[in-house]
Formats: C-alpha cells, structure tokens, sequence
C-alpha cells in the first residue's frame, strides 16, 4: 500500500544576488610544482571555519600572493571548493524572493600539474571565469534576477564544469502567495485533498513528462524552486553558499517500505524495460514528495554540530539505467544529487 503523504511547505525564496566584487590580477610565474606536492592529496574535507567571510577573504589574497611566487598546490576537489565558494562569495546572495529558477553551465579550463592544482594556476583560472560569469549574467533578461548558487568540478585534464543557478521572478505565474511549510514528512493520513490540491497546482494531468527528459528537468527545477528558508532579518545584507558536503541518493538504496510507484519499491523513479515512458500526474507528486524527504531526513540521520543551519542548496536528478540482478531486463531509473550548504552574511564593512 502507497504511503500517504505530500509536503505542505512554504514556498521560501532562497536565492542569490549579484554581487560585484574586483577581480585579482593574476600573472602566474613558473609552473613547477612545489617539492613533494605533486603527488595527490588526501581526500579533501571542506573547512569547517567559524568565520568563511574572512578565509575566503584570506584565500583571494594568497592566490594573488602565489602569482607572485609564493605556491602552493591542492588536490583538484580542493581547488573545485575553493573555486565554488570564492565565486558564491563574490556573486551570491540567498535571501531575496523568487517564484522561479533557471539552470546553465559555462565551461572553463584550470591547468593541472601532477594531478593538482597550483594557486597561481587557480588564479588565473578564477580571473577568467569572473568574467565569464559576470557577462552571462548581465545578458540575461529576466526580471528580478539573482545567481543563487555555483559549483564546480575539476577533471583530471583540467576540463572544468561551471554549473548556475538563477533565480527570478515570473510573473505571470502568480505564486508570491504560496508559500511550503518548512517542516519535512508533514503527513495527514485523513485528507487526501490537500495533497491532490497541491499536486493540482504543480502538475498538469496532459503533460508529458518523460522520465529522461521533462519529467527529470521538471521535477529538477521544482526541487530547486522548493527551499524553505526564511527571509532573513539580515535582509540588508547580501548572502551566500559555501558547500558542506554532496550525497547522491542511489536506485536500491531507498526502498519506501509502504510501497511506491517504482519498480523495486524505490523512493526514485524506476520502471523496468520501457525507456520511453511518461511518468503520470499523481506519480509525479510522489517523486517530488520523496525527494524532498530523502534530501531533508539525510541532515537529520547525519548532523555535523559546526552546520545548525545546513541546508539543500542545489538539486540534481541523474538519468541512469542497469540489469539488477535478478531481473532479465534494463531499469531506467534516477538517481538524486544533492549538495548541502551554509548561507553567510557578507560583512562588506570589514571587508
């Protein structure tokens, strides 16, 4: 029997505003590793730091200062972080209001020197993709725009992946009213309505919302567009992400013990054999209803006492597919990405 629920939440606007910040002049000097850094670095936990405006502060001065012979090398998912969190520094906002999101990637190179990264390298790379950002941006026409979230990922080749989230304001939707109420698994058992009326309101019975294609970007940006902060008191202050950590929800590793609409019983989509299936309406709402709660109960089971206010930052639904034994045909399926932040008041006074 199907579990019963559907989120009530308030739709908060968690987003971000452009933020002009200068740009380090980098002139990198020899490219030569420093002794016994060329080697790998151990697996790269982000910092936990009490104060993030001042070491990236700290960090933007130390790139320019490498540039001028003073290096240092980091493993590529540290120079991805930094990357990540100096752009959201410089670009990022998260308390202003929207009704909707975008997504968009540039594409970028960082040279790779054994397999690091050298600050004089990052810098150089950094001054560029400022750039890049800053033009996208100011092209984009949209009302009440502001870029909430960036990340990065470094290849070994040095191929680098600048993924966007944009907020706006559409304003022929007419959703500034609604709002999410921000307690996850809020589940009355006795009034199917308010989660049809919702689900009503989300999906269209006609759509077709293809499991690799609509279906995934839709339920993608309403994960996105649903986040439950609250407009901060702080309001005056710009805001930003720094990531935390990223945890991707695996096919048969959530099973939803009251059944569910997958085959398997996953919380994530899966059918078995019919790749181009179209996932119905009400099917659609259970999806979002469990991705949800995959992303919110995770913080629960595994708190880290630094992060009170830790929090979903950015969503990502995967199309994948497999034969999972015993079955004799392929299940496409999805899996869900999703990165975990802090938001930080800028404190520009200081700065």
């Amino acid at each position: 029997m199907r579990k019963s629920k559907f989120f009530i939440a308030i739709l908060a606007m968690v987003v971000a505003t452009l933020v002009s910040v200068a740009i380090v002049s980098c002139k990198k000097e020899d490219t030569v590793a420093p002794t016994g850094q060329s080697a790998a670095k151990a697996a790269f936990t982000p910092p936990q730091v009490d104060d993030m405006n001042a070491y990236l502060k700290a960090f933007k001065q130390k790139m320019q200062s490498a540039a001028k012979g003073d290096d240092e090398a980091l493993s590529l998912d540290e120079a991805a972080w930094h990357l990540s969190s100096v752009a959201n520094y410089d670009f990022g906002h998260v308390n202003v209001e929207f009704d909707d999101v975008r997504f968009d990637t540039l594409y970028a190179h960082v040279d790779v020197t054994n397999g690091t990264v050298l600050l004089s390298d990052l810098c150089t790379a950094y001054e560029g993709i400022h750039g890049a950002i800053e033009s996208f941006f100011q092209k984009l026409n949209l009302n009440e725009k502001h870029l909430r979230f960036i990340d990065a990922e470094i290849a070994e080749d040095g191929f680098t992946v600048i993924s966007l989230i944009t907020s706006f304001v559409k304003d022929s939707k007419g959703w500034g009213d609604c709002h999410w109420y921000p307690t996850p698994y809020l589940v009355d058992p006795f009034n199917d309505s308010i989660a049809e009326s919702i689900c009503d309101s989300l999906f269209n019975e006609y759509a077709l919302y293809v499991w690799n294609g609509y279906g995934m970007t839709e339920l993608q940006r309403l994960l996105n567009l649903t986040e439950h902060h609250e407009i901060s008191s702080e309001s005056s202050h710009t805001s930003y992400f720094t990531i935390t950590r990223v945890h991707t929800f695996e096919y048969l590793d959530n099973i939803d013990p009251y059944g569910s609409p997958s085959n398997h019983n996953s919380r994530l989509f899966g059918v078995m054999g019919n790749f181009n299936y179209k996932i119905p309406k009400m099917d659609m709402c259970y999806y979002l209803d469990s991705y949800l709660g995959l992303g919110y109960k995770y913080l629960d089971d595994n708190p880290i006492a630094l992060y009170a206010d830790e929090c979903p930052a950015a969503w990502s639904v995967v199309a994948a597919d497999s034969v999972f034994y015993p079955d004799y045909a392929t299940t496409y399926y999805h899996k869900l990405k999703v990165t975990y932040c802090c938001s930080m008041f800028h404190n520009w006074g200081t700065d």
